[in-house]
């Protein structure tokens, strides 16, 4: 989702398909934010040309986790 309030509505938000074998969880909500951040592992965009013939992307991951902050660091599997 978009928080910027000058994008259009139907420009807001996209669906990100979670390719995992169980059921992701969201993190708790973060006081102050409209929207609860995450960050998503594994991400690939897959572009195609819808029925309509515009321009259209897939989106997945393999998972979805809390965002890292100073004091969550990447794992070094991650940076590799």
């Amino acid at each position: 989702m978009d928080g910027d309030p000058t994008v259009k509505a139907s420009q807001k938000t996209v669906a990100v398909k979670i390719l995992s074998e169980t059921e992701p969880t969201a993190p708790p909500a973060m006081p102050g934010l409209p929207i609860t951040p995450v960050e998503f592992v594994g991400m690939t965009v897959t572009p195609y040309v819808g029925q309509t013939g515009r321009l259209a992307y897939s989106i997945r991951a393999t998972a979805m986790r809390p965002p890292r902050t100073k004091q969550t660091p990447a794992s070094k599997e991650a940076a590799a």
